[in-house]
């Protein structure tokens, strides 16, 4: 056997075990069209959401704030400052409140924004107004975004929790196991509110907290925290005067996809942040549309 034999056998097996397999040509075929059919559809959607961001970021900046009294049904801005006939107790910063939601994510805080995967999220509502000098507006609250500080943020691992956050976290169903965080945002009596909405007819179903419901929610918030029994408020169902619970108009989201939001001042990070995204999907958007197209047309043979 010559030294020529060895090598020429040597190289030729080597090519053979370098060769991918031809029964996977077929699978990494389909998977490069797969790849640039999801690329053109990624680009698309993110080309048409910018300029969708685009208009909603304008429309906060464009719309003039009403006063209350002038308030047209449709999309309006109104400033004012919350008020309500009755308040419950926020579970985590233990606030009088008319309003509050509170979220626990997994991980460090998250400054910029509301974390978007949320183990848990809890909001709670009694019937709460935005009013100024010329009148007053109930606000339905279900799917608002809010623009506020918190009241209550705090990073928990194992044991290192207060006692609060235990009971919300417990009350949910959820392990303190790894770094959880929780935090409240509360909407309280006097508090300044910006309120970006839709004026139209209430909803029947809304699903505030009666006065009965509001003592109860209360009462049992201070036993969770070790009030004795001596020292609890008496029962109370008192409604304050001068609130219409059943008006013809409230504050709520729109149909349309108006912009809902409830601010202590003029959403700046939220313009910001809503000029950010829509810069990079606008420009993102159609050269990753225009590869996954390529990538398509290369596959079938038309490129």
């Amino acid at each position: 056997m010559t030294i020529e034999f060895l090598v020429s056998r040597l190289h030729s097996d080597w090519f053979v075990a370098a060769s991918p397999p031809v029964v996977g040509l077929p699978v990494l075929s389909l998977l490069t069209l797969l790849l640039g059919v999801c690329a053109f559809l990624a680009g698309l959607h993110l080309f048409f959401r910018g300029f969708r961001l685009l208009k909603r970021k304008r429309w906060i900046e464009d719309t003039p704030v009403s006063k209350i009294a002038s308030a047209a049904i449709g999309p309006v801005k109104v400033l004012g400052r919350a008020s309500g006939p009755y308040t419950l107790l926020s579970p985590l910063a233990q606030v009088d409140c008319l309003y509050y939601r509170a979220v626990a994510w997994s991980g460090q805080r998250a400054e910029s924004e509301e974390p978007r995967e949320s183990r848990a999220v809890e909001s709670i509502f009694v019937p709460f107004f935005v009013e100024d000098e010329t009148g007053r507006l109930m606000i339905d609250p279900r799917g608002v975004e809010l623009d506020l500080p918190r009241e209550y943020d705090e990073t928990i691992s194992g044991n290192s929790m207060s006692e609060c956050a235990r009971r919300f976290l417990r009350r949910h169903g959820l392990s303190a196991e790894g770094e959880t965080t929780v935090a409240e945002y509360a909407i309280k009596p006097g508090d300044p509110l910006l309120v970006l909405g839709t004026l139209g007819e209430p909803d029947s179903l809304v699903a505030y907290l009666s006065p009965e419901a509001a003592d109860l929610q209360r009462r049992e918030q201070l036993e969770a925290i070790g009030v004795p029994q001596s020292e609890m408020p008496e029962p109370s169902s008192e409604i304050a005067s001068g609130f219409d619970l059943h008006p013809r108009a409230v504050l709520a989201s729109g149909d349309n996809g108006e912009p809902f939001v409830l601010s202590r001042e003029f959403p700046q990070r939220m313009t910001d942040g809503l000029g950010r995204r829509a810069t990079f999907d606008i420009w993102v958007g159609p050269p990753l549309a225009l590869f996954g197209l390529g990538v398509v047309l290369k596959w079938v043979g038309i490129w």
